[in-house]
């Protein structure tokens, strides 16, 4: 799993993760970032990468346990 933060400031986007004590791997969307993954219309977004390194699936919204337990299916 990969955050991706869409805070206007990466200080913003630091601190949000330590309030909320998240350990996952995260990242800001820079300019730079955001020419090859544009900010997404809805939230949260995943992305399933596939064995073979190329996007699987998308989902845009919450997923409940029965969504996850289908995405596993590309791992």
């Amino acid at each position: 799993m990969l955050g991706l933060s869409i805070d206007k400031k990466p200080e913003e986007a630091v601190s949000y993760l330590k309030k909320k004590a998240y350990t996952f791997p995260s990242a800001w969307m820079s300019p730079e970032v955001a020419r090859f993954y544009p900010k997404p219309d809805g939230l949260p977004v995943t992305i399933v990468i596939g064995k073979d390194g190329r996007v699987a699936q998308t989902e845009k919204g919450q997923l409940f346990p029965e969504d996850v337990e289908q995405l596993a299916r590309w791992l």
